[in-house]
């Protein structure tokens, strides 16, 4: 009955009704499923934090976003144009949370029109479209009651991972209407050295230092008060003290510090064995050597919470080895730096809110902390080392280290380091002499310490990307949301702790790395072993020419020669031998990465053809079947 039914005809309709469904599927999907998302990203870059929800539900003043995006702009670059579609459904979604207490306006900005007159006086920033003249905008304005203003002159692609933490703090700092106080007393020049006045009509500097990137976002959330290292009172409106390398504390404010923290003030405490950032005096652009001041008066405040600094030790981590660029006798050479560390994965607790959702963090020549016996704080770690570290002393950083030195003779000692902690619980002072003051805490004391300041630098976590003349730093590790984390944990506003970027990471072959590492340190125990014999048969040969007559002629018997030969036979297979070593090493590694890079870029292929061959095959054995039984 079916056999006079056009083919093709009912082809087409089926074609037809297929297309109608698919559009009808993809609108009844877009009004129910709208909202709809899911988020396969390892870091999550594209989820809305769920603590988000309370800062934009507790705003109670209008906020005024005004988002300007040039269609032209997504006409060049597509990739723009997808972006600005997030931006503007964050928006959208943050709008819908507040409530109607924040109003999204979008803005098209022509050429010459009042709308660009005023984008330019928000400070929005063209990006050239051509060579005529025409620019495109794609940035955002946003003013609260009081006429308060945040500002992003232009979305950079290079900060799109950071998308939600930039726009959550630009509207949570204009709903916020006052800011926790932060004192802060540090030895280190992380407000920069940009002069005062005086200074400036007195020399002024060619190269003002621009204040460290940490110190930039950390007063996007606090107010930043700086204290002297003699301050004789910590000011009753400062909530948090934040101790950076605090050098030379005089004994008055030691004990300031001591009855704070007694009192219910909470510290944030960066104490470093070797702050390498600190060697060198970054001032007026002077790289003038400086010297050390002593940290005594923090470890005395520490001893007092329960915590320790293990004395004159740097701890070094095998396996969390930061690999970096030197040159030995001319020679450029790539080799783990052991006490340059990146801690991630069970490093980190994910139990605490500090380090919950971090997901690295670099140190550079950090110490080790250890409980103190008798104390009544509990000491909780929040970032540990790996098992393979090792304590080094501190010695062997003073001027260039040899890092290939520390590498080869590193030696694991199986125990994990505590590099930050928690400490909390009753306290006692740590001036217990001193009349008129308070002799233990009134109730749990709350601090965190880090053996290590230099971990705060820009070169631990930030790198300086250039974008139309205006630097954009972007993090390349969670020191920044480390320390974020920690100044609003310890200030009680849970809030902030969403409100971060999703790092940029790396993912290495994890198992090429461990046959490189161990393999480089069996080459270079076995490198040293070699080169050890070479320097004893290169002296053992000098010993022998040495022998001269009294008219200056070398006095050599053929038994000589004939050692000297057998000698010089040695040190050329030794060379030989070294040479094999360093070949045998780059093959292994260089065998492995070939053999897992044709398993990523020609396996899946493969795979995936030899499935479509099995499958023709299956399908035309089935139509000769199927041939056969008609």
């Amino acid at each position: 009955m079916f056999k006079h039914i056009d083919t093709t005809r009912l082809s087409l309709i089926a074609v037809a009704v297929g297309a109608a469904l698919f559009v009808a599927v993809n609108i009844v999907a877009n009004i129910w499923f709208g909202n709809l998302r899911a988020d396969f990203t390892e870091s999550s870059s594209y989820t809305t934090s769920a603590q988000l929800s309370p800062i934009f539900e507790s705003i109670n003043e209008p906020i005024i976003v005004r988002l300007y995006y040039s269609e032209a702009v997504g006409q060049l670059s597509p990739r723009h144009s997808v972006y600005y579609q997030r931006v503007r459904d964050l928006l959208q979604q943050y709008a819908k949370l507040a409530k109607g207490n924040i109003k999204l306006e979008l803005y098209n900005p022509s050429p010459f029109s009042d709308v660009e007159d005023r984008a330019v006086g928000f400070g929005m920033q063209g990006l050239p479209l051509s060579q005529s003249g025409e620019v495109g905008y794609f940035g955002l304005a946003a003013t609260n009651s009081t006429d308060d203003q945040q500002v992003i002159p232009f979305f950079s692609i290079e900060r799109e991972r950071f998308l939600e933490y930039d726009l959550a703090k630009l509207i949570y700092t204009l709903a916020r209407p006052t800011q926790p106080k932060i004192g802060m007393i540090t030895s280190l020049k992380i407000e920069g050295s940009t002069p005062n006045m005086q200074q400036m009509q007195a020399a002024p500097p060619e190269n003002p230092a621009p204040p460290w990137a940490i110190m930039q976002q950390i007063r996007e959330f606090f107010t930043v008060q700086t204290l002297a290292a003699d301050v004789p009172q910590i000011p009753a409106d400062i909530d948090l003290l934040l101790l950076a390398q605090p050098e030379n504390l005089s004994q008055q404010t030691q004990l300031a510090i001591d009855q704070f923290v007694l009192g219910g003030g909470k510290v944030l405490a960066f104490v470093d064995p070797n702050a390498e950032t600190n060697s060198t005096l970054a001032n007026m652009g002077s790289t003038e050597k400086r010297t050390p001041g002593n940290i005594d008066g923090m470890k005395k405040l520490m001893a007092a919470w329960g915590v320790s600094l293990a004395e004159g030790k740097v701890v070094g981590d095998a396996d969390a080895a930061i690999r970096v660029n030197l040159a030995i006798d001319g020679r450029p050479i790539i080799s783990d730096y052991v006490a340059w560390i990146r801690l991630q994965g069970d490093n980190l607790d994910v139990d605490d809110a500090v380090t919950g959702d971090l997901k690295q963090v670099n140190f550079g020549t950090a110490g080790a902390l250890d409980a103190v016996e008798g104390a009544g704080t509990t000491i909780t770690p929040l970032i540990v080392t790996g098992p393979r570290s090792m304590r080094i002393d501190v010695d062997h950083f003073v001027g260039m280290p040899d890092i290939v030195r520390l590498f080869r003779e590193f030696q694991p000692q199986g125990k994990r380091e505590i590099v930050a902690a928690r400490i909390t619980g009753p306290a006692k002072s740590a001036f217990p002499e001193v009349a008129g003051t308070l002799k233990e805490s009134k109730q749990p004391i709350q601090v965190v310490v880090v053996a290590d300041s230099d971990m705060l630098a820009d070169r631990f976590w930030v790198e300086a990307n250039n974008l139309m003349g205006q630097q954009v730093m972007v993090p390349t590790s969670d020191n920044g949301s480390f320390v974020s984390n920690a100044l609003e944990n310890l200030t009680g506003a849970p809030a902030l702790s969403s409100l971060r970027g999703h790092t940029v990471q790396s993912h290495p072959f994890t198992l090429v790395e461990d046959i490189r590492r161990d393999a480089e340190m069996q080459y270079r125990a076995k490198e040293q072993s070699l080169t050890s014999r070479l320097e004893e048969l290169q002296k053992k040969v000098d010993d022998m020419q040495v022998k001269r007559d009294g008219s200056g002629a070398a006095v050599l018997s053929e038994q000589d020669k004939k050692t000297i030969e057998s000698y010089r036979g040695d040190i050329l297979a030794t060379r030989r031998e070294l040479r094999d070593v360093q070949r045998a090493l780059r093959e292994n590694i260089d065998r492995l990465q070939r053999a897992i890079t044709f398993a990523n870029i020609g396996g899946v292929p493969l795979a995936f053809g030899l499935i479509l061959i099995a499958a023709a095959v299956v399908r035309h054995r089935r139509r000769r079947h199927r041939a056969g039984d008609a």
